[in-house]
């Protein structure tokens, strides 16, 4: 397995995310981790989303993820980054509001540029009171519409171990490729994969019944945190 995959696995099932953020998939087919958190899951469930996972990363579809498909991932997600950060060079943002690419910008070019950003910001705010709504349900754990200062502070706390988490994870790739691989054979299979997952989610089932709930991913992050070296 890779950090992607069985360490995005893994941070799925105790109810965190952003290791997965770092594979983003596209956004209308990517389940927030948040809501995974608040329900109960089965077995079942896991295997699904570590297929759904395995074929992301199956770049040459042969059932197999190799270290080589790992790094793949890496370098188009810095190739990502690297996009990211040319939008605040100024010669990019020059060529970006040159609209007929005459080495000069007009105030209609700029007005179209303003226009067409004003409609990436209205629909940018849409999806922003989206996620409020479901950040609200998230925090306001009893469910009574409002959040209390106790709810709030157990959510934060939360999250403040979920990107913790997901920063431990992120440097375990290679270590998470090599439990995965179980007949190391130099890749990870869709059953291994799946395997090293649900390892993961029975230790987390703390009653065995083959179910996952939000108490029991609370209960095995405080495990998972007693046992972490210091």
């Amino acid at each position: 397995m890779n950090k992607y995959l069985v360490g995005a696995a893994t941070v799925a099932i105790l109810g965190s995310g952003a290791a997965l953020a770092q594979s983003a998939p596209p956004a209308a087919a990517q389940t927030s981790s948040h809501s995974r958190v608040a329900k109960t899951e089965t077995r079942a469930d896991i295997q699904a989303r570590v297929a759904r996972m395995f074929a992301r990363f199956d770049i040459n579809r042969d059932g197999f993820i190799t270290k080589d498909e790992v790094a793949a991932a890496q370098a188009q997600l810095q190739a990502k980054a690297q996009s990211r950060a040319q939008h605040f060079d100024p010669a990019t943002r020059f060529a970006r509001l040159d609209a007929n690419h005459d080495g000069q910008i007009t105030q209609a070019e700029v007005a179209a540029a303003q226009a067409a950003r004003a409609a990436k910001v209205a629909q940018q705010a849409d999806a922003r009171r989206s996620r409020g709504t479901h950040m609200f349900a998230r925090f306001d754990a009893n469910k009574d519409g409002v959040i209390s200062r106790s709810e709030f502070d157990t959510a934060a706390a939360n999250r403040a171990t979920h990107f913790r988490q997901a920063g431990m994870h992120r440097g375990m790739g290679g270590r998470m490729f090599d439990i995965a691989d179980t007949n190391k054979d130099g890749r990870v299979s869709l059953v291994e994969a799946q395997q090293a997952a649900l390892q993961h989610f029975d230790r987390a089932d703390l009653n065995h019944d083959g179910t996952l709930t939000p108490d029991e991913r609370r209960q095995a992050r405080q495990v998972m945190r007693a046992h972490r070296p210091a």
